[in-house]
Parts: C-alpha cells; structure tokens; sequence
C-alpha cells in the first residue's frame, strides 16, 4: 500500500484545479437540486391532502334543483364531499293526496354527458303521509363533484 504523499496531492490540485472546482460546483448544485425537489414534492402532497380533507359543495343546478318522482317532491337537496365520502341529502314531502308506499328511490349521479357515475339508495322508510316529510341521507365513498345531474327512479338493487 502506498503511503500518501502530501506534495503529490497539492501537485495533483494545482495540476486539476479548474476540472476539481468544476466537479465540485457540478456536485453542490446536485444536492440543491435534490433539496429543492423534496421540499416541492412534500408542497404538492400538503396541497392534495388539504383538497382532500375540505368539504366540498356541488352545486350544479342539475343537482341541487327540486324533483318530483311518483307524488314526492325531492327538496333542500344537497351534495357534499368531506374526508373522501360524499353525502347527498334531501326532504321528501308526499305531495300525494294518499299515502306514498315507496319505501325507497335510486338517486342516480350523472355527469355532463349523461353517463351514470353512481346509483345511491335514498330509503325513505316508513309510509308518507299527505303532505308529511323526511329527510334522506345516502353516505358512499368517493367525491362527485363531476356530476352535474340527477334522477330519482324506482329502487332496483345495484351490484357492486
């Protein structure tokens, strides 16, 4: 093994001096660059989990706008994203002179183009009365913000 030689090296250096500073400059802007892009990367994951964790209020008009299906008026309607779930809610008035026996509606999400995103289950429960209401929530996993219409149609199970 060769023992170091301190003149041989300062020799070395003054020999290389401008490729040495070169590969040094070459190396710090490497580790800046590196730092730099980290620190970005975590910027970009704050902003998708902010984004993420707001509550979020679709408000199409297609949407939030009254509906009548079979003597029920579907009011107050709102959806809302919050956490990763969506929520939509809504009155139901049996506008009927009867009892309404529907016990439960399929709430159909659709977006711009008409193709269905998702089909919930409203369940109204028990029998309306004439001019009774109730509130129905449909709780699912996912944001719809997409969706810019709705229909109310008869209840039909939907495989998931």
């Amino acid at each position: 093994m060769k023992k170091f030689d301190k003149a041989n090296a300062i020799d070395f250096i003054k020999r290389n001096k401008i490729p040495l500073i070169i590969f040094v400059v070459v190396i710090i802007a490497l580790i800046i660059g590196l730092i730099v892009s980290f620190n970005m990367d975590d910027k970009k994951e704050n902003i998708t989990k902010n984004e993420e964790e707001g509550m979020v209020a679709n408000t199409n008009a297609g949407i939030i706008a009254e509906t009548t299906y079979q003597g029920l008026k579907f009011s107050n309607i709102s959806l809302i994203s919050e956490d990763g779930y969506s929520t939509f809610s809504a009155d139901v008035t049996n506008t009927a002179t009867t009892d309404s026996n529907i016990s439960d509606v399929n709430i159909v999400l659709k977006d711009k183009n008409g193709k269905e995103i998702i089909t919930l289950r409203g369940n109204i429960g028990e029998p309306l009365k004439p001019n009774e209401s109730r509130t129905i929530t449909a709780v699912t996993k996912g944001k719809f913000k997409e969706a810019t219409t709705k229909e109310i149609a008869a209840y039909e199970s939907v495989a998931r």
